[in-house]
């Protein structure tokens, strides 16, 4: 260059070097407090990483747990020394592990630290800590770094993954095959009942594990012809899946469960759970039917297996309401229920409240939907039945029910349950000292009178009860419907005493769908 002194300019350009490096940390990597990621790992490695293949695998936001517990049965069994290292660097979840290596060599930020931990659910009361970033430093021949990270949806990592550098990358993948052998076989998940939420869910688990119920038989309030249809079609098939596979018969299977809100279908749900002991369950409600594929996955992996779509009228309204493809989340449940298989244990059991407005594909196409049972409101007997479990333990069996039973025919179990509720409420506020408080006919007749009087229209209405409703209003009417029924078995008329469990009354919460516990 003209005018310039060619020694001046590389002297120059050597200081500016020198600058750079001490800022950026090549020349003194332990200056910010610590020895920086890539020199920890190129340590155990014995080689620079940078040279080495890296082996990635991801598994699904709620396979976490799954995933921690494969590594540790691995460590165990290979019996390495291991170390657990990770870096306080506010890049480290946006960055692979490559990257963080190939950053490390110039930002001194990047120096060793403790691991991120996180509990994550493994049983309705427990939980298991997982490395929600770490390294796994694993001595051996060749030694092996293993970066493991949660889900991080806020950072566009809505999964859990494994990066594996090692010197031979046949031995990393077939560790990722071991881990994904193990975390199937180590799942908390087998047997137990769980619900999903939406990976980007703001804190908290994307899995949560819910009790199971303990109903018995007697506090089913069912006709019988219904509650026959019901068992057969779930429970019976389960003990006889043996001789079925035996005689060639497929057990995957379709049950819906129709009728008004209020009248018992969850209930009906929880009974056929509770008889299902070591049965996996799924239960998806509201926004979490968005996790149908994810739900049919795990049910097909932990066999046998029940998948509860609640309220599935809400993303299965007929295609013809819309422009082709308007409802792809209708399109995922017509493949789940479809594309598992005839060979896989599991049952689909469907519940809506507005039967009329499924989509034909999903009611009418057999293997699909084998069987469909009303869950309606209660008759007289039924009424009377209910009366006497809500009002267990407060002497309204020993009260004349039989103008109560007459005046509330049509309406549902709920209706009844919230009857029940404001007769004691009555009983309380008109005789406060009364200990243990006893229900009197007045306080029956008082709750009646005002759930139906006008002034009550609106509650009644909450509740669908309100007389000639029969379910929510909506755009989405489908006359003739029936007719498409009459490819399976119907049952008109039953009902179900909704979700009180009175023999279960010193059971802790468990996190559970909004409404599941409390029914329709």
């Amino acid at each position: 260059m003209e005018g310039f002194d060619e020694e001046e300019l590389r002297h120059t350009a050597r200081l500016w070097r020198v600058l750079l490096d001490r800022f950026l940390g090549e020349l003194e990597p332990t200056w910010a407090g610590g020895p920086t990621l890539v020199d920890r790992v190129e340590q155990h490695l014995g080689v620079n990483p940078l040279t080495l293949p890296v082996v990635t695998e991801r598994w699904a936001p709620h396979e976490h747990a799954d995933v921690q517990l494969a590594l540790e049965r691995w460590l165990e069994t290979t019996g390495g020394a291991v170390e657990i290292v990770g870096t306080p660097h506010h890049a480290r979840r946006h960055q692979t592990f490559a990257e963080m290596l190939q950053f490390a060599r110039r930002d001194v930020g990047f120096v060793v630290g403790p691991p991120d931990w996180v509990h994550v659910p493994v049983s309705p009361d427990g939980t298991h800590p997982c490395v929600s970033f770490g390294v796994f430093l694993v001595a051996g021949i060749p030694p092996l770094a293993i970066l493991l990270r949660g889900p991080d949806p806020q950072t566009g990592n809505p999964f859990v993954q494994v990066e594996i550098v090692t010197a031979d990358a046949d031995i990393a993948r077939r560790l990722v095959s071991e881990l994904r052998r193990l975390a199937i076989e180590l799942s908390p998940v087998r047997g137990q009942i769980v619900t999903l939420a939406p990976p980007d869910r703001p804190g908290g688990s994307p899995i949560a594990f819910l009790r199971r119920p303990r109903l018995a038989r007697e506090q089913l309030v069912l006709p019988d012809e219904a509650l026959t249809a019901v068992e057969r079609q779930v429970l019976q098939v389960a003990a006889l899946r043996d001789r079925l596979r035996d005689a060639a018969q497929h057990l995957k299977r379709g049950l819906l469960l129709y009728g008004p809100p209020g009248t018992g279908k969850t209930h009906t749900v929880r009974y056929l759970l509770g008889q299902l002991e070591g049965v996996t369950a799924v239960v998806l409600s509201g926004v979490a039917l968005h996790q149908v594929s994810a739900a049919s996955e795990l049910a097909k992996r932990h066999q046998p297996s029940v998948v509860i779509l609640e309220d599935v009228d809400l993303v299965a309204g007929d295609r013809s309401f819309g422009p082709p493809g308007s409802n792809p989340l209708l399109f995922e449940v017509l493949n789940q229920l479809d594309g598992l298989g005839d060979d896989v244990d599991v049952v689909f059991i469907l519940t809506t409240n507005r039967v009329e407005v499924l989509e034909r594909a999903l009611a009418e196409r057999p293997g699909r939907v084998d069987e469909a049972v009303e869950i309606g409101a209660p008759d007289a007997a039924g009424r009377d039945r209910l009366l006497r479990l809500y009002g267990a333990g407060t002497g309204i069996g020993d009260l004349n029910l039989t103008g109560t039973v007459e005046k509330t025919e049509g309406l549902t179990a709920t209706f009844l349950r919230e009857l029940t509720r404001r007769a004691v409420i009555a009983a309380v506020l008109a005789r406060p000292d009364e200990t243990p408080i006893r229900l009197q006919q007045g306080d029956l007749e008082t709750a009646l009178a005002q759930l139906l009087s006008s002034r009550a229209h609106l509650t009644r209405a909450l509740l669908c009860q309100d007389r000639g409703i029969t379910e929510p209003p909506g755009p989405y009417i489908e006359h003739g419907m029936q007719g498409g029924f009459a490819a399976f078995s119907r049952h008109h008329h039953g009902f179900a005493s909704p979700g009180i469990d009175p023999m279960d009354e010193d059971a802790e919460p468990a996190p559970i769908p909004p409404g599941w516990e409390d029914d329709d």
